[in-house]
């Protein structure tokens, strides 16, 4: 990674390095204290514990989903028929789009080296159903050049939304709220396609059936083979790309998933990627958003809800998750040591020690909160840097770079904000492509403004905006739904990301 070297903030991070942090309640910090603060943990504060699914998978992958599939046939395989052999447009390999007209209003105002957004041949750039959350890249998962089994991807991690007015009746076959799918981008064609997430039934080696993963879907870090996906409440699951596989079953209206008189299926998707880790804290949290306790942060359990890759400032490489925590300040920033692919233990995997995961260090974003996307580095003075994405709705929202030390006053929501609408979520490092070194910072953003269909139909969930700066306001009344959903790259070490406060 890129380097910024900042002299003025040796002083300030020597001044700061007294401050700890209890882990109850966080106070409203005022504008001339820390933005971040140290924490110390209890012994097993935030530990999580393995439930291992290797066997399982395996043998799901050896006796039942025996159609095995590379990564690059996820991303060029170009199906017109489903499996019964009837043509079917659903299942063509859909192609990222330039932003154009309104959704350039939710790039950053930053010089882009990639500014995409999704096709409308599926509505996935306005369905008001599927929303894209997590972003990672084949850069952060190599970091040599920046290619995985040859490919260069970008993968987002999307959640299925149930409307308040429905929720009890719209749960059939593959309508659960919070159903997770996964898409691979190829950044070389722009081409993309949706996978279905699973977890077998059982984590026997003798297991025979999956299921469908639920989650938010807020966090994803790809590394090696591996992809990580946030479980709120609960901790991180694990996939594994070499387990790729097409089912017998796929195409559109197919409700289905797992396996069925020897037929697999995934929701009418050709491909399932499995599960074969999932790291869970003992217990979870009294609530992940404002309401949580009045207003002050669980102490004893965290909030997963964004990802990110460290792999600066020396071995261990760190996983970084953080608590959006919606109204509250002083989301906590946990880092968790990961094993390089290479390692002789646990390779690719968390660090586990007495059965438990390690954790390298803990912060709190003091000043900081509704946190929807974040990243950490040490720079070449070894000063620890972060990098938060935080959503105003569908105003512009904020990027914020600060560093343990930094008490500067914030951009605010209220402000105005400095960054994309709609909003931003999460943040990954793309190093190289090939030999040349890009050093880009990857974004995207999920919104939408609802047509009046549709805010007539759930008016509990979409609403007019009365706000003349809200990039939704000039749709309050608008036949159609308008799309703010990005997936974007700008230069890590362009002054306009890293002046931004």
């Amino acid at each position: 990674m890129a380097l910024i070297h900042r002299p003025r903030l040796v002083a300030a991070v020597a001044a700061a390095a007294a401050v700890l942090a209890t882990l109850t309640g966080q106070a409203t910090a005022t504008a001339d204290s820390p933005t971040v603060t140290k924490l110390t943990l209890g012994a097993d504060q935030f530990k999580m514990t393995d439930t291992s699914y290797v066997s399982a998978t395996d043998n799901l992958y050896t006796h039942h989903l025996t159609n095995h599939a590379g990564l690059t046939d996820v991303i060029t395989t170009d199906y017109t028929k489903n499996s019964a052999g009837a043509t079917d447009s659903w299942l063509g390999l859909r192609s990222m789009r330039s932003c154009t007209g309104d959704e350039t209003k939710a790039l950053p105002p930053a010089t882009t080296s990639t500014a995409w957004c999704w096709s409308s041949a599926h509505a996935d750039d306005t369905t008001a159903r599927w929303w894209p959350q997590g972003l990672s890249t084949t850069g952060t998962a190599d970091g040599a050049d920046g290619a995985i089994q040859g490919d260069h991807v970008t993968a987002v991690v999307w959640h299925y939304r149930t409307f308040a007015r429905d929720a009890a009746s719209d749960t059939t076959g593959c309508k659960s709220n919070n159903l997770l799918k996964l898409t691979f981008i190829d950044r070389d064609t722009g081409k993309y396609r949706h996978v279905l997430l699973a977890e077998p039934t059982s984590t026997s080696s003798s297991a025979s059936d999956f299921k469908y993963v639920t989650g938010h879907g807020g966090g994803i870090v790809w590394y090696a083979n591996y992809i990580y996906v946030t479980d709120t409440a609960h901790g991180i699951r694990v996939f594994d790309i070499n387990k790729l596989a097409k089912v017998d079953d796929y195409g559109s209206g197919l409700t289905t998933y797992g396996i069925h008189n020897g037929r697999s299926s995934a929701c009418g998707y050709p491909y399932v990627l499995p599960e074969v880790h999932y790291y869970q804290q003992s217990g979870t949290p009294s609530a992940c958003d404002s309401d949580a306790d009045n207003g002050v942060l669980d102490p004893a359990h965290l909030c997963y809800s964004w990802l990110s890759l460290d792999k600066t400032g020396g071995s261990p490489y760190k996983l970084v998750t953080g608590e959006w925590y919606g109204g509250v300040d002083g989301g906590r920033v946990v880092r968790y040591q990961l094993n390089p692919a290479g390692a002789a233990t646990y390779p690719g995997l968390l660090n586990m020690s007495g059965g438990k995961t390690v954790i390298e260090d803990a912060y709190a974003a003091s000043r900081y909160r509704g946190l929807q996307g974040g990243m950490t580095w040490t720079d070449g003075q070894g000063v620890l840097n972060f990098a938060f994405h935080k959503g105003c709705g569908t105003l512009p929202g904020v990027f914020s770079h600060t560093w343990a030390g930094d008490t500067r006053a914030g951009t605010t929501c209220a402000a105005g904000g400095n960054w994309a609408a709609g909003p931003p979520q999460a943040l990954s490092y793309w190093p190289k492509l090939d030999a040349t070194q890009v050093d880009e910072l990857w974004g995207l953003t999920e919104g939408i403004c609802p047509s009046n269909s549709l805010k007539t139909a759930y008016p509990e969930d979409f609403a007019d905006v009365t706000d003349a700066r809200d990039v939704c306001y000039a749709h309050n009344d608008s036949t159609t739904t308008t799309s703010l959903r990005t997936v974007f790259a700008v230069g890590f070490t362009d002054p306009a990301v890293q002046n931004l406060h």
